[in-house]
């Protein structure tokens, strides 16, 4: 049954609640130079580094307790906690910090991450960075910037079409390892105008915002996805794995401002 606007506005609220709130458990540790660093990704040589921080754990845990303290019925999926399963048709997604590198590194350009998804389908996502002090915040049908003091601008992508006047940004070109990503990265970044690395969900939001007008990613997760698909959609622009396939939850993703930039970015990587 589709969700009411008004249905949808009440949860977004929340959602836009839980990822401050957890930005701010994480903040609280941001830039502390005592901050533990675990390596997840240390017992697998063929992948990259890969941080996972207390910041991580209790930002999720913060987001969690919200959720069980106001929709007792929802499930839950969260990056660094096994899943919850709910009664509801409901099912929250968290990464409770985005872009750990930049976070122990002391980069603002890590965010926090809600997403909602009912009956299996993401119907609101929200992006947040507390040390910046703004929120992304889409339904899918609308998208907005929301500054420290609640103000909201409505986000609209960018009107280039052309892939040569294209701005783009992936997160870490090492992560392209297979031949097929490869010949993505070296087919795009040789077209566009400008391809920028290592922001990792704030480039989604800088396409919804009109700053930039491609992002891409290879190997991507729910956590990672889901908040962004509603913000980049709700602006205008168009979120789908390099197949083409919608709203690619998993796997390898581009974000683009329309249609043409879409096209010319997949024939640019060999993929159309």
């Amino acid at each position: 049954m589709p969700l009411s606007e008004e249905r949808i506005e009440t949860l977004a609220d929340f959602a836009l609640a839980l990822a401050q709130a957890g930005g701010a458990a994480a903040l609280a540790h941001f830039r502390k130079r005592e901050l533990a660093v675990t390596n997840k990704g240390a017992g697998d040589s063929g992948q990259p580094y890969d941080p996972v921080t207390a910041a991580d754990r209790e930002a999720e845990e913060v987001m969690r307790r919200m959720i069980a303290a106001r929709f007792p019925d929802h499930g839950v999926r969260g990056e660094e906690m096994a899943d919850t399963k709910g009664e509801a048709a409901f099912e929250w997604v968290l990464d409770p910090i985005d872009g750990t590198r930049a976070f122990v590194t002391g980069l603002p350009t890590w965010m926090t991450l809600v997403a909602l998804l009912h009956e299996g389908r993401v119907v609101l996502g929200v992006c947040h960075q507390p040390f910046v002090g703004e929120s992304f915040l889409g339904t899918g049908s609308a998208a907005w910037r929301i500054d420290r003091d609640g103000a909201r601008d409505v986000l609209q992508v960018s009107a280039v079409t052309d892939l040569a006047c294209a701005r783009a940004g992936t997160t870490l070109p090492d992560i392209y390892r297979s031949d097929v990503q490869k010949r993505f990265i070296h087919g795009v970044r040789s077209r566009v105008r400008e391809l920028r690395y290592d922001a990792d969900a704030y480039f989604y939001c800088m396409v919804a915002a009109g700053h930039m007008e491609l992002a891409f990613d290879t190997e991507m997760h729910i956590f990672d996805t889901a908040a962004l698909i509603p913000i980049v959609r709700g602006a205008g622009g168009v979120f789908c794995g390099w197949d083409g396939a919608p709203d690619a939850l998993e796997g390898d993703v581009i974000a683009a401002a329309n249609e043409a930039l879409l096209d010319q970015a997949l024939k640019a990587a060999g993929l159309r």
